[in-house]
């Protein structure tokens, strides 16, 4: 073995137990960050969800599953490919909305950007 293969060694070691000794006085705190942070988005999505569910958008449109214009209430969604997730309330309905919720997939309601009223 050369003396440039046996410094090269030696640094290498050097380097390699320095990165180990900060690995090691980091690592309590990674997971103090980490625990941290888990708990910033859990309490975010938390409060996100609750208000999200006292939202809702109104919207008045004609209904070509039930033939008849209608007055729907609608959820607005923030983790789905569309702009809203539910429909809370229609008048074609006297009680609940019973039917398969179709409406959700128009395409006048996929990327509703604006939508008519929010009520939070």
């Amino acid at each position: 073995m050369s003396k440039f293969n046996i410094v090269n060694s030696i640094i290498a070691v050097i380097v390699l137990s320095v990165f180990v000794l900060i690995s090691i006085l980091l690592l309590p705190f990674a997971f103090i960050l980490a625990f941290v942070s888990l708990v910033a988005v859990s309490f975010y999505l938390l409060i996100e969800g609750h208000s999200l569910s006292h939202r809702s958008a109104m919207k008045s449109f004609y209904c070509p599953f039930r033939k008849m214009i209608v007055d729907a209430k609608f959820r607005p969604s923030i983790f789905t490919y569309r702009a809203y997730d539910d429909v809370l309330k229609c008048s074609a309905f006297k009680d609940r909305v019973r039917c398969q919720k179709r409406c959700l997939d128009m395409p006048e309601f996929k990327f509703d950007s604006q939508p008519a009223a929010v009520n939070h």
